[in-house]
C-alpha cells in the first residue's frame, strides 16, 4: 500500500475522505467545516452505528462516513474496528484511494497520535495473503492512503508507523505460509535477508552445531525430522557491547506432537506453531525499516519440526539441557518448552537487561483465556507492567498469570531433575514454571503465551483469517519503554 502525506487538503480531491461519526452525536463545528470543504452537507443523515458506512459524493470530492458506535463506549479497539469496516466497505465499492485528515482524527481524542494508529490499521486491514494462489486476482483493497496533516514531522512519523505495520504483515505472511515452504531453513533465509538488507548481525546454526553446543533439550525435538533444524541469532547492533534486550521466539514450523501424536482435527493450523519466531522476525523488519533502534535488540529463534520418525524422542527419554539440567520427556507434544529452554539458557552469554520469550505454547492457555488475550508470566512487576501497558496501547492484550513456587513442585522428577509436564490442570502455569528453570540468574524475564491471539478464524476489525502478527507491536512498544519513552507510543 502506498501512503502519502500532504499539507494541502486540495491534494485529496481524487481520494475518498474517511470521516468518522459517533452514534447520536453531531460533528463539531470544525468537522462540519471539513465536510463543507468537500461539498458535503454536514447534517447529512447517518446513524453513526458501529459497522455502518455511507459513501457520499459531492462537488468537492467524495467522503466515506464511518460509524463509531456510542461515544461513551468508544476506545482504540473500537476505532481500529471502524477502520477495518471502512477498508472492507472501500473494497466492496472499488475505491482505490482513501484519505484521512489528522485534525479530524485528533478531535476524537482517543490517542495523542491517532493518525499513526489509523495508518497502521488501514495497512493491516488491507492485508492479503495470495502467495500460493495460481490467480491472485485484482487487489480487492484500497491501493493508497493520503494523510492530510499540517504537522511538519508527520512524514517521518508515518514512515515509522508503516515500518511497524510492515513488520506485522511479515509475521502474518510467515505464519500463513505452509509448512512445506516455511521450514526452519526458510526462516533462517528470512533472517539472513533482513541482516543483509539492514546491517543486522545474523548467525545460523544447524543440527550438528546445536548438539555440539550442548542443547540436548532442543535436539530432542528435531531428532524425528528429516528437515534440518536451525538456531537463529539476530543482533540489531553487531559489535556493540551494550546490554541488550533479548527476545526468544518459539519456531516449531509444524507440530504433529511427535510420538505423542495430536488428534487430526485442525492439525493443519500447526503450521502456525512458529508464531513467536515470526513475531521476532517481524520486529526486526520494523526496526530495519524504521532505520534505527534506541536499544540493542537480540532475537533468538530455535526452529524445528516436531514429527514422529524412527529416531524420534520417545516418552520417558531423558535429555540434558544446555545449562546442565536433566529432563524426563513424558510427553513429546510438550516440545515448545524444550526448544525454548536451551534458547533461554543460551541468552546468558549476552547478559541481557531483560529476557522475553513468545510462544504459542499451550492449549491450556487457550482454554483459560480464549482467543483475544495472551498470558504474561513475569518475574518482576516492572516488566509485567511495561508489557501490559504497551500491549494495551496497540491492541494486544495480556492477562497476568502466577509464577508461585508451589507450581514448581510437580515438575520435579523422580528419574531426572525435571519432568516436561505436570498435571492437566494449570497446564499453562506449569509450562511457564518449567521455562523458569532455564532463565539466567538475576535476569528480569517474562514469558508470553500467545496461543490464543496468534491466530484467528474471523474476518473482522483489522484481521483476516490466519496469522495475526500478534506480539510484534508489543515488543516494539517495549523497546520504546526501555529507551526512556515509557507511557508514550513508540511509533
Amino acid at each position: 500500500m502506498n501512503i502519502h502525506v500532504f499539507r494541502d487538503g486540495g491534494e485529496l480531491k481524487d481520494a475518498v475522505l474517511l470521516m468518522f461519526r459517533s452514534e447520536g452525536k453531531d460533528w463539531s463545528e470544525a468537522d462540519q467545516e471539513l465536510a463543507r470543504l468537500f461539498g458535503l452537507d454536514p447534517v447529512i443523515s447517518f446513524s453513526g452505528k458501529a459497522g455502518r458506512t455511507r459513501l457520499c459524493s459531492a462537488s468537492g470530492g467524495s467522503c466515506l462516513l464511518v460509524g463509531l458506535g456510542k461515544a461513551d463506549d468508544l476506545d482504540l479497539d473500537g476505532f481500529r474496528a471502524a477502520v477495518g469496516t471502512a477498508v472492507r466497505a472501500a473494497a466492496s465499492q472499488e475505491l482505490s484511494c482513501l484519505a484521512v485528515a489528522s485534525e479530524h482524527l485528533d478531535r476524537l481524542e482517543l490517542a495523542d497520535d491517532l493518525t499513526l494508529e489509523c495508518v497502521v490499521a488501514v495497512r493491516l486491514a488491507s492485508y492479503r495473503f495470495v502467495a500460493f494462489k495460481s490467480d491472485p486476482g485484482e487487489e480487492d483493497c484500497p491501493r493508497s492512503l493520503a494523510v492530510w496533516s499540517r504537522d511538519t514531522d508527520m512524514q517521518g512519523k508515518v514512515a515509522r508507523a508503516l515500518a511497524v505495520a510492515e513488520g506485522v504483515a511479515l509475521a502474518r505472511d510467515l505464519v500463513n505460509t505452509p509448512a512445506n515452504v516455511a521450514t526452519p531453513e526458510h526462516l533462517a533465509g528470512v533472517a539472513r535477508d533482513l541482516a543483509a538488507r539492514f546491517g543486522f548481525g545474523a548467525q545460523v546454526f544447524g543440527p550438528k552445531e546445536i548438539i555440539e553446543m550442548g542443547m540436548g533439550s532442543f535436539a530432542s525435538v528435531f531428532r524425528g525430522s528429516d528437515t534440518p533444524a536451525r538456531f537463529i541469532v539476530l543482533d540489531s547492533a553487531p559489535g556493540s557491547e551494550a546490554r541488550p534486550l533479548v527476545f526468544v521466539g518459539k519456531g516449531v514450523t509444524f507440530d504433529t506432537g511427535g510420538i505423542s501424536l495430536k488428534p487430526s482435527a485442525k492439525m493443519h493450523e500447526m503450521k502456525g506453531d512458529m508464531a513467536g519466531a515470526a513475531a521476532i522476525l517481524g520486529l526486526f523488519m520494523a526496526l530495519g525499516r524504521a532505520g534505527e533502534s534506541p536499544r540493542r535488540v537480540i532475537g533468538l529463534l530455535p526452529c524445528t519440526e516436531n514429527v514422529p520418525g524412527s529416531k524420534a524422542t520417545k516418552p520417558g527419554d531423558v535429555v540434558t539441557a544446555m545449562n546442565g539440567k536433566t529432563i524426563e520427556i513424558l510427553n513429546t507434544d510438550a516440545e515448545g518448552r524444550l526448544i525454548l529452554a536451551d534458547a533461554l539458557a543460551y541468552s546468558a552469554r549476552f547478559e541481557p537487561e531483560i529476557l522475553v520469550d513468545l510462544a504459542t505454547l499451550t492449549g491450556a492457555c487457550l482454554v483459560a483465556l480464549g482467543t483475544k488475550v495472551a498470558a504474561v508470566f513475569s518475574t518482576t512487576a516492572e516488566l509485567d507492567g511495561r508489557i501490559r501497558e504497551g500491549g494495551s496501547r496497540v491492541g494486544e492484550r495480556y492477562w497476568p498469570m502466577p509464577l508461585w513456587a508451589e507450581y514448581g513442585v510437580p515438575l520435579k522428577g523422580e528419574v531426572a531433575d525435571l519432568k516436561n509436564i505436570a498435571t492437566r490442570e494449570g497446564g499453562a502455569i506449569y509450562a511457564a514454571m518449567f521455562l523458569k528453570n532455564f532463565v539466567p540468574e538475576g535476569v528480569d524475564w517474562a514469558h508470553l503465551d500467545i496461543a490464543g491471539p496468534a491466530w484467528t478464524d474471523e474476518n473482522m476489525s483489522i484481521f483476516r483469517p490466519g496469522g495475526t502478527g500478534f506480539g510484534v507491536r508489543t515488543l516494539w512498544e517495549l523497546i520504546g519503554a526501555y529507551a526512556g519513552e515509557e507511557g508514550e507510543t513508540a511509533l
